[in-house]
């Protein structure tokens, strides 16, 4: 049968700014929160019940990520440079933090087995974290070479991803705003590819083969590129007016989860580029927070959607799972089973295009 997603929780008593991050533990069993209001909160995917808080003090909670497969164990990145690591079982510890960059946010976290890569605006650090007190910094990576077009751009992380693609099987791939997405061999350390595009780069993400790229380009929606050609494939078209707008291949690659400048997070077929489903918010709302889990023991999938706090308004996260429907009319999904706040919102604010 087709799949549609259903809002099944809406999680807004806890923070009172922005949602920032969104993170799925291993099982799915948990989603962390971070906001700008300089608190983590977990919550239970099953109940939507809140279970825990972490609150930084004045330090937004702008990046966070599960260290894989503990259910029990993440790396929150804040807005002072900060990164805290966070232990839970029936209350919270708080490890020790250390300072990942003495100047510039922690926007971005990937990590690799005991390789963490932290990014903050123009730095991208790869550390290695074998214990809850030990950091070693193994690497850093330099953005690669301007070109005419960007040469007196900004140099801007906005997305960090690991990859096993036909280049080394722990590819990392660094997008950034005005120049393009590097993709980094860890193996060798040294830079395996570069990927040019003529857009900006809101942000990206991999299909799980390693073969698909998909970019949100700030300007028209997302665009899909062949890794292994740099060729493009094709677009969706989704007004981006000038944000980062988040972007994540879900079910194995063959769907498009993009985030929102208007309440509407939409759902794409990554082939045919068709649009399968919408997921609504309250009107004008904008959503540039986005995760996705897929429970395959259970043979559940889940969104989870983040949005910012204007007008008054706080943010709030709302929680989806797809449900099996006979009569699903436009929204179907065909599947097959298987910084600191300012800096922040610098990033979020629309960005002056070039004509």
């Amino acid at each position: 049968m087709p799949l549609q997603y259903k809002l099944y929780h809406r999680l807004e008593e806890e923070h009172q700014d922005t949602i920032t991050s969104l993170a799925f533990s291993s099982h799915g069993t948990f989603l962390a929160v971070g906001s700008l209001d300089g608190k983590l909160s977990l919550w239970s995917t099953l109940s939507g019940r809140k279970l825990h808080v972490v609150v930084t003090g004045s330090n937004a909670v702008l990046s966070i990520i599960w260290m894989m497969p503990s259910e029990n164990h993440l790396l929150c990145g804040l807005a002072n440079g900060v990164v805290i690591s966070i232990h839970i079982d029936d209350c919270v510890h708080r490890g020790s933090g250390f300072t990942a960059h003495s100047s510039s946010p922690v926007e971005y976290l990937a990590v690799m087995d005991c390789i963490v890569v932290t990014g903050a605006h123009s730095e991208v650090f790869l550390w290695n974290h074998e214990g809850t007190a030990k950091w070693m910094q193994l690497a850093q990576i330099l953005p690669p070479p301007s070109i005419s077009v960007n040469h007196e751009s900004e140099v801007i992380v906005t997305s960090l991803v690991w990859a096993h693609t036909k280049y080394s099987e722990r590819t990392l791939l660094v997008a950034y705003l005005h120049h393009g997405i590097l993709l980094w061999d860890a193996i060798k350390v040294k830079m395996a590819h570069f990927v040019y595009v003529k857009t900006l780069v809101g942000s990206m993400s991999v299909s799980c083969d390693g073969n698909v790229l998909v970019v949100s380009n700030v300007t028209t929606g997302f665009d899909i590129y062949h890794l292994n050609d740099s060729s493009l494939d094709g677009s969706m078209l989704q007004p981006s007016n000038g944000m980062l707008v988040p972007v994540a291949f879900i079910h194995g690659g063959q769907a498009v989860l993009g985030g929102s400048p208007c309440g509407k997070v939409q759902i794409w077929d990554s082939t045919d580029r068709s649009l399968l489903g919408t997921l609504m918010h309250d009107t004008k709302d904008i959503v540039l927070s986005i995760a996705a889990h897929v429970k395959s023991r259970e043979d559940r999938f889940l969104i989870a959607t983040g949005t910012c706090a204007l007008e008054g308004r706080r943010g709030y996260v709302q929680l989806w799972h797809a449900i099996e429907v006979e009569d699903v009319g436009e929204c179907r999904l065909c599947l097959v089973r298987f910084h600191s706040p300012l800096e922040f919102k610098r990033l979020q604010t629309v960005i002056p295009m070039v004509s």
